[in-house]
């Protein structure tokens, strides 16, 4: 527009973008973002409920896509907080099982290593490497857990769609949030200003909720919606 001697139109747009990237950076957009939804996925889960529930199945959402020559705690990358959940609930429920998803390139045994590590014996590990996002962890589980309560552990952001999705196909988790990114209050010099921190939450988030209306469509086109 500027080149085509529309400045006034180029001069407006150039200010929406500039306030736009200034008003997703400010701490205090992120952390409203990103606290409705950890606020919807609940506390943290208590073993002996679950125990009490009749829960076999811990299943952990991957979130990193695996890659060879990597230790195991870089090549689990973020989900390494989602497993380390995941095995806190195993440890305090009788002869649960620990299912672990993860998206391509990733493999079995880089999948087990990590887990291994932390001594978890081969005969308590489910392993999925098929899945590439939470629909396809969704289909696939199905065929390991059924219509029988499970625990689903994922981080506090994206546990809202997940529990939608998982839902949608007859399924019944309940839900297990870690990674939380806004637990405590920050202070307000902090929410006030804008920063690396504020933008990411709101990428985060925005990436959540547009993961929600875009299934809703699907729903919607599909006439699954209810």
């Amino acid at each position: 527009m500027a080149w085509n001697k529309r400045p006034k139109a180029a001069k407006t747009l150039w200010i929406a973008a500039v306030l736009t990237l200034f008003v997703f950076s400010l701490g205090w957009t992120g952390f409203a973002l990103m606290k409705s939804l950890e606020d919807e996925a609940g506390p943290y889960a208590d073993p002996g409920k679950l125990a009490d529930q009749g829960i076999r199945f811990i299943v952990v959402l991957g979130g990193t896509s695996f890659a060879k020559g990597m230790s195991a705690s870089d090549v689990w990358g973020e989900s390494v907080l989602r497993l380390l959940e995941g095995v806190r609930l195993w440890r305090e429920i009788p002869r649960a099982e620990l299912v672990l998803s993860g998206g391509a390139p990733s493999s079995a045994e880089v999948m087990s290593a990590l887990p291994a590590f932390l001594g978890i014996p081969k005969e308590s590990l489910i392993l999925e490497t098929r899945a590439l996002d939470t629909d396809d962890e969704a289909n696939l589980f199905k065929t390991i857990v059924g219509d029988k309560p499970f625990a689903l552990v994922t981080s506090a952001g994206h546990m809202p769609r997940s529990l939608s999705l998982f839902r949608s196909k007859g399924m019944d988790p309940v839900p297990c949030p870690c990674d939380f990114r806004v637990k405590r209050t920050l202070p307000l010099l902090v929410l006030l200003s804008p920063g690396a921190a504020g933008l990411e939450n709101s990428q985060i988030a925005l990436h959540e909720y547009y993961g929600r209306l875009f299934y809703w469509l699907k729903g919607l086109l599909l006439g699954k919606n209810t």
